[in-house]
Order: C-alpha cells, then sequence, then structure tokens
C-alpha cells in the first residue's frame, strides 16, 4: 500500500496549487475580472469568490470532525455554486482577493497543524465511516489547480485575443526580451550571475532551444510528427535543459541574438499562413499534451516573459551593468 503524504506534504500541496492559482490570475487585465469571460460562464470575480467559499467550508468541516461533531453537523449550503457566482460576480475585486488569500492561509495553517494519525483517522458521516481529512485535504488541492486551468484556458484563447491581436502579442514578448540587455556588453552577458549560474547568455540560450521547439511544433500544425520532438521531450526535464543548451555552447551572442529573432519570425510566419480554424485546432504537442496552436503558443511567449522579467530585475537590481 502507498504510504499517505505527510502533513508537511499535504501543506505544501495546498501552498503550492495556490500559488499557481494566484500566478494565473496574474495574467488577467483588470478590465476582464468582472466580465463573464470563462469557459463555464463565471467571471475571474466569481471564481476567486468560490475559491474563497470552499477552502473556509471545507476547513471548518475538518475542523467539525476533528472535535466530535460529525461532519454531516456541517449543513451543505442552501445555493450551488452558479447561484453563488451570479452573486459574487459583482464583488470588489481586492476584496475577494484578500478573502480567498486568508481563508487558504487558514486552511494551510490547519493543515500544518495536523498529525499524521488525524489524517488517516477514519470519521463518521451517515452510516459510513470514511478519512474525511485525507480526502478533503487533498480534494482542495485538486480544486484551486482546476480553478486555475479554466483561467488560463482563457487566457490562451481565440476568444480572448482574436487572430491580430495574439500575433501582437506573441511579437511583443520576443522584443520585450531582447530589449531587457540593451546595452549591455558582451563580457556582462558572458560572466554575471542572473539565475542561480546561469548569466545572460544562458538565459536567452535557454528561451533559444525551446523556441526552436515552438518552431518545429507549429511548422507542422495541427498534424504533429511526434518524433521529430524527440530532441525536446526525451529524457528528464533537468539533463534535456543541460544537454539542450550544451550543443550550444559555441554560439557566441551576435549569432545568438541572430538565431533568436529569426525563430521568432519563422514562428510568425507558420502562424500567419495558417487559417483561423488551424489556429484553433487542438492537437498534440509532446508529453502527451494536447492544445490548441494559440494555446502552445501562448505558453511559449509566457516561458519568454518570465525569463525577460528576471533579466530586467537583474538590471533593475544593479547585478548586470553595462
Amino acid at each position: 500500500m502507498t504510504p499517505l503524504p505527510t502533513p508537511d506534504e499535504y501543506t505544501n500541496r495546498l501552498e503550492q496549487s495556490y500559488q499557481r492559482f494566484v500566478e494565473t490570475l496574474a495574467l488577467l487585465e483588470p478590465t476582464e475580472y468582472s466580465v463573464a469571460c470563462l469557459p463555464d460562464g463565471w467571471t475571474p470575480i466569481a471564481t476567486v469568490a468560490h475559491v474563497a467559499f470552499w477552502d473556509d467550508f471545507q476547513r471548518r468541516r475538518m475542523e467539525a470532525a476533528l472535535t466530535g461533531l460529525w461532519a454531516e453537523a456541517m449543513p451543505r449550503p442552501l445555493e450551488d455554486n452558479d447561484t453563488r457566482a451570479a452573486a459574487d460576480g459583482s464583488r470588489i475585486w481586492e476584496d475577494v482577493l484578500a478573502l480567498a488569500d486568508a481563508n487558504r492561509q487558514e486552511l494551510v495553517d490547519f493543515s500544518r497543524g495536523l498529525a499524521a494519525e488525524q489524517i488517516a483517522a477514519l470519521y463518521r458521516e451517515g452510516d459510513s465511516e470514511r478519512p474525511l481529512l485525507q480526502i478533503l485535504l487533498e480534494q482542495m488541492s485538486r480544486h484551486v489547480v482546476e480553478h486555475s486551468k479554466t483561467i488560463a484556458q482563457y487566457c490562451s484563447s481565440w476568444q480572448r485575443w482574436g487572430r491580430a491581436g495574439f500575433r501582437s502579442f506573441y511579437a511583443r514578448q520576443s522584443w520585450n526580451c531582447l530589449d531587457t540587455i540593451s546595452g549591455l556588453s558582451e563580457q556582462t552577458c558572458l560572466s554575471v550571475p542572473v539565475v542561480e549560474e546561469w548569466c545572460v547568455r544562458d538565459t536567452l540560450t535557454h528561451v533559444l532551444v525551446w523556441d526552436e521547439y515552438c518552431y518545429e511544433v507549429a511548422r507542422q500544425w495541427p498534424a504533429v510528427d511526434m518524433a521529430t520532438l524527440a530532441l525536446w521531450t526525451e529524457g528528464g526535464f533537468d539533463g534535456l535543459n543541460e544537454r539542450l543548451m550544451a550543443e550550444k555552447a559555441g554560439m557566441g551572442m551576435i549569432d545568438l541574438l541572430d538565431a533568436l529573432v529569426t525563430v521568432h519570425r519563422r514562428i510568425l510566419r507558420c502562424y500567419d499562413k495558417l487559417s483561423d480554424e488551424a489556429i484553433q485546432t487542438e492537437g498534440e504537442y509532446g508529453w502527451g499534451q494536447k492544445d490548441t496552436l494559440m494555446g502552445v503558443l501562448y505558453t511559449f511567449a509566457s516561458h519568454t516573459a518570465e525569463h525577460a522579467a528576471h533579466l530586467y530585475e537583474a538590471r533593475r537590481d544593479g547585478v548586470l551593468q553595462g
């Protein structure tokens, strides 16, 4: 039998899943918070309020079980999720997000204070007994992950961007990334650590190898031959990055920057040649994952933006100086 996670592991999952949720919310524009734009018909505000509600309810339910007040003593809410979502959609974003933060922190603190025996114990519900705490701790991590996926699905959707809007967004990430190193000397780019041991050149090489993967996907879309992606998809992720970057060890900064600009132009050329229907067609792109081409490109544009932010922060903090 597989051993149960430890209380610390449950707590870490609750923290990390909520952090992912918050990071996904940061992809939204303020004008989108109260718009019923998500795939389930809810507004982002309603989704955050929904997460806050169930974090609070299920924590109190577990507390009731621990004190001997069986879980059935916690009455189910009178309103269903959709009814609450309709009412929550007009609330103030900052208030709802603060409540969600506070309720998840209370859930995390509750989890951190549990003993392994309490999590594994059986608690009576109706005519049966079951490991209520184990079930709900696992459920509340999954719950917020599922809502993160719903928001992420909207963030990378045709509905949000349209053809021209997404093209502009994707191109902008490339130029933003290159702008972060404007004026830096080659010596600085090759020698100053930015993210752990990675210097500017290492960071841009990492971006390049995954942009090349993105191009390989885009040029075949939507019928991608998985064998052509083996260079990027086979092997453990850390070792994979090291191998891919090592293959470009001989590139100087000029060749590296030229390669970054070239691969972005090729990706955009593929995008421009595809029909609206093809861009929105779901296809496989490795690791058993499926998405639309817009979803794939959004993921890797976000990857570029993340590393551009690292370079920008290093300049802002004085780590990188010309």
